[in-house]
């Protein structure tokens, strides 16, 4: 699997997983969620993608 998607695969579990929180937050926090949502999928990833998306690094393993 490529790294680009795996950075597409833990985007989309991003996603499901904030639609999920949603079904137990009060109406304010869903309101604030679905903002934060709405930029991830409004702006361009290729302009974001360095600056706030957090992926751990794949092809390494941590030393122990």
């Amino acid at each position: 699997m490529s790294k680009k998607t795996k950075i597409m695969k833990a985007m989309d579990e991003c996603v499901v997983n904030a639609c999920e929180q949603m079904k137990s937050l009060n109406p304010e926090d869903r309101f604030h969620l679905l903002c934060e949502m709405g930029e991830w999928m409004y702006n361009p990833l290729s302009e974001e993608i360095d600056d706030v998306l957090m992926v751990p690094d794949f092809g390494e393993k941590e030393a122990a």
